[in-house]
């Protein structure tokens, strides 16, 4: 894709403001089309073959980035406006749920997508740019556990990421975030003890993180309301089940095997999800190339290639989304492709 095709996906946020001035329940506008319009008209359209093409790269890197980057105000501006008019007087209640869900869904599909991009980079631009996605997500830590523990145990029993088959989406939701706030901590304290700081708790990134959370929050509250408060926190929890039933797609099922010595093999393109069918002009900034990320956790989403080895979902991630959350369908679909993989 070329980089100036990717600012067609300021859509989704387009589509919050246009169902807020309709109204009512015009708000659950984004909803409607990222989960039942598209997936419906992507699933009769598109090639049942997949594309399995990697097109060399035309453009420069740093074009791809800015594109990336410049979504980043767009998504802060969009929360900020949805959390203030949230806590307006006029706003009716089927408003104030469709806005929470819409905000929650942009946030979760390109908020976080974008933020995981980000704290793999090492300029501090793309750095802070994360962090500030992960911030209005009300989810720091998620920065820390994904890089220095879900990409050193994807595919194991240590993963909280990683769904067991046969583990409905519900169970594993609550699993995921317990773990991934566990491990969060356990990073950072291991971290700090082989620092040598006569205060390490001032220089702990956990509680940084905590105290920045806690100061948006009352800022939120003594400024806008305790609505707009509630608001906030319901949006980011749609966000934070959005990004972990994404996980839940990405490596459902999949485990890495142990050698005689009791490590585990190395992470391949076998050890995760790719997407089905999808449409090749669009894409959420190559999320759909899960398995190359993680064989190359430092190469940037327009550098990622598909690979025919790693196994692929019946649809795109808007329909399997949807068919995650009803259980007995989704094992019934998805466990026979593992056990098929198995006996290969």
């Amino acid at each position: 894709m070329k980089p100036w095709n990717y600012l067609i996906l300021l859509f989704v946020p387009a589509l919050v403001y246009a169902g807020y001035l309709l109204g009512g329940w015009w708000n659950f506008l984004v909803p409607l089309c990222c989960f039942v319009v598209y997936p419906f008209t992507n699933f009769l359209f598109s090639s049942s073959a997949k594309d399995n093409t990697n097109v060399p790269q035309t453009y420069s890197s740093s074009a791809y980035s800015n594109i990336a980057l410049s979504f980043v105000p767009v998504l802060i501006a969009l929360t900020g406006w949805a959390v203030y008019v949230a806590g307006s007087a006029s706003i009716t209640s089927v408003s104030f749920g469709g806005l929470a869900l819409s905000v929650g869904i942009v946030n979760g599909v390109l908020g976080f997508t974008l933020a995981h991009e980000f704290i793999h980079r090492f300029s501090k631009t793309e750095q802070v740019a994360g962090y500030l996605l992960l911030l209005q997500n009300n989810y720091m830590h998620y920065g820390i556990e994904h890089v220095w523990g879900h990409h050193v145990y994807a595919c194991t029993p240590e993963d909280p990421h990683t769904a067991r088959i046969g583990e409905p989406i519900y169970f594993y939701l609550f699993r995921a975030i317990k773990g991934t706030y566990k491990n969060a901590w356990n990073i950072d304290a291991k971290k700090l003890s082989r620092a040598s700081y006569k205060f390490s708790f001032m220089h702990s990134r956990m509680l940084l993180f905590a105290v920045l959370q806690i100061l948006l929050m009352l800022l939120i509250f003594f400024t806008l309301g305790p609505l707009s408060l509630i608001f906030f926190l319901l949006q980011n929890a749609v966000a934070i089940a959005l990004l972990h039933i994404i996980n839940y797609l990405q490596h459902y099922g999949l485990m890495r095997k142990t050698s005689l010595t009791g490590g585990y093999e190395r992470l391949g393109a076998h050890h995760a999800w790719n997407t089905g069918r999808y449409n090749k002009s669009i894409n959420l900034f190559q999320l759909e190339s899960h398995a190359d990320h993680h064989m190359h956790p430092g190469r940037p989403f327009d550098k990622l290639s598909h690979h025919d080895d790693s196994p692929a979902h019946p649809a795109g991630y808007s329909f399997m989304v949807l068919l995650s959350l009803i259980p007995p369908l989704w094992f019934k679909i998805m466990d026979k492709r593992i056990l098929i993989r198995s006996d290969n």
